[in-house]
């Protein structure tokens, strides 16, 4: 069964009301009472009353998995002390890698049962706490279970590493990992950034707090005008891409490069927006990916705090440890650290992809972005010389506009794998965009006319926020009848272009 306005194939959990889903207006309210209630307490009592709405809103969801997050929540803060110790009195052994593997196991656990075992039906349980609810009888990933072990994980390291000392304050440790805008997708916060603002006092901020609701309003405008009205089209013909010509494929394609993105950045918006309004600044997710000028640039701002924990937590690692362990200047004729290069980075992807799926789409997705940073890294010195010799400039407005182009390609490309259901839906889909060109099909004019319009809003706010940072802003216009002009605009837009269906957010699955 689809989840409406994603084009992902849901689990059976998707027949599960999900209440405070971002896109609802029951979350809206149960932010507005929990931001209000928020103020009004003492300031030595907020970090208990955010704990308690945090779990209140993971209890909306699937009840029962509240137990599982809690016992990691415990599990982690004891092990961070053991770890911590360990690292004070120079006795650190296999601590780290016994709590990461057993945090791993618990993701792989929930991740690949299914994969695993496909004709096991396991009966779960009805949830019915709070509301009633079909019987739930395979098995699902438990909201934000990924996002809280990356963030644990991460956690773990540095505490290692002796970059923080452990949290000895359980309810702020508690609050770090469960905080309710950034549990279900990221961002994926370092220790040191949020437990100390999770500590501060804050007070009422009516900049701050306004500019957190227009990042909303933002968010709700990508998510229900940009992203789910480009899936009406995406699903139409990813699901039916046999019977559809090369134009066609190659335009859901590109749809779905922006649905995608527009989807993601718009969960990352309403947490960022959120967070605000109770006086907390969450990391930016992403920084315009769609106008890099190479496929490393465009990791540099994709999924930012994904990014970087792959680079610190996995990447350098594995380069580290294979520059040590490779003892020759070259290999082949080829340096060694273009063949440490390949194998860290060709790693690192292959469980990026597997941690986004279990099928070989997600793998092999991986793998190409993985080939694709490996010819950039062993060709550039003829890259370079190619510039040298025919006086080009990286900064070159010809240049700049064809390796985002280029890019952008590279990039649509790879979202084929993740978006198809099956390798052999891939290679049909690729097939026909090389072979069979036709009319692009369109089922009703004015759906495609919102979806272009959709797509131009959020090009044209990219390019602002990269070329004309400095330049007039209308949601933060010093004059209140523009400001006031354009968030009615983004209202009036969104009711009346939206699909206002309650589509599930694409990266909840993850």
């Amino acid at each position: 069964m689809p989840l409406t306005g994603t084009g992902i194939t849901s689990d059976p959990s998707s027949e599960i009301c999900i209440p405070l889903v971002f896109n609802s207006l029951s979350y809206l309210f149960f932010l507005s009472l929990s931001a209000l209630a928020y103020y009004c307490f003492p300031a030595r009592f907020r970090w208990g009353w955010l704990l308690l709405v945090s779990a209140a809103y993971y209890l909306s969801f699937i009840p029962v998995f509240f137990f599982l997050i809690a016992g990691l929540v415990t599990a982690n803060y004891l092990a961070g002390l053991w770890i911590g110790r360990a690292v004070r009195q120079g006795a650190l052994r296999y601590q780290l890698v016994m709590v990461v593997v057993l945090n791993i196991l618990v993701l792989a656990f929930f991740k690949y049962f299914n994969f695993f075992f496909p004709g096991l039906k396991v009966h779960l349980f009805s949830v019915d706490w709070f509301y009633r609810s079909n019987i739930v009888s395979r098995m699902m990933i438990p909201l934000g279970l990924s996002y809280l072990l990356f963030t644990v994980i991460g956690y773990q390291i540095e505490v290692k590493r002796n970059n923080i000392q452990p949290e000895r304050h359980f309810g702020y440790f508690s609050l770090y990992l469960l905080f309710f805008p950034r549990i279900a997708q990221g961002p994926i916060e370092r220790p040191g950034k949020l437990l100390s603002q999770l500590r501060d006092i804050h007070h009422f901020d009516y900049d701050l707090v306004a500019n957190g609701m227009k990042l909303i309003l933002w968010g709700y405008f990508k998510k229900l005008v940009v992203a789910d009205r480009l899936a009406v089209y995406v699903n139409a013909v990813y699901s039916n891409s046999a019977h559809h010509n090369g134009t066609t494929l190659i335009v859901a394609t590109i749809f779905f490069g922006f649905q995608i993105y527009a989807d993601f950045s718009a969960y990352t918006d309403i947490a960022i927006g959120s967070a605000r309004i109770f006086g907390i600044r969450l990391t930016d997710n992403f920084r315009q990916p769609y106008l890099a000028t190479s496929v490393k640039e465009f990791w540099n701002r994709w999924h930012i705090t994904f990014s970087t924990w792959l680079r610190d937590y996995l990447f350098l690692p594995i380069a580290f440890y294979l520059s040590k362990t490779l003892k020759k200047e070259q290999y082949l004729n080829v340096p060694s650290e273009k063949w440490i290069y390949l194998f860290s980075i060709m790693i690192t992807f292959a469980i990026c992809g597997l941690w986004h799926g279990e099928g070989m789409t997600y793998l092999t997705w991986g793998l190409l972005f993985g080939t694709y940073l490996t010819f950039a890294n062993w060709s550039e010195k003829s890259q370079r010389n190619f510039r040298k010799r025919f006086k080009i400039k990286k900064t070159s407005t010809p240049y700049i506009v064809m390796h985002i182009l280029l890019t952008f390609v590279l990039v649509s490309f790879a979202w084929i794998f993740f978006r198809a259901g099956t390798l052999s839906d891939a290679s049909g889909i690729i097939r026909k965009i090389f072979t069979s060109a036709g009319t692009p099909f369109y089922e009703s004019p004015a759906n495609l006319i919102y979806a272009i319009a959709g797509i131009s809003a959020l090009i044209a706010v990219d390019l602002k926020r990269e070329y004309y940072q400095n330049t007039i802003s209308l949601l933060h216009s010093k004059y209140s009848l523009v400001r006031i002009g354009t968030i009615a605009s983004l209202v009036i837009a969104t009711v009346l272009m939206g699909v206002l269906d309650g589509g599930q957010f694409i990266y909840f699955k993850f």
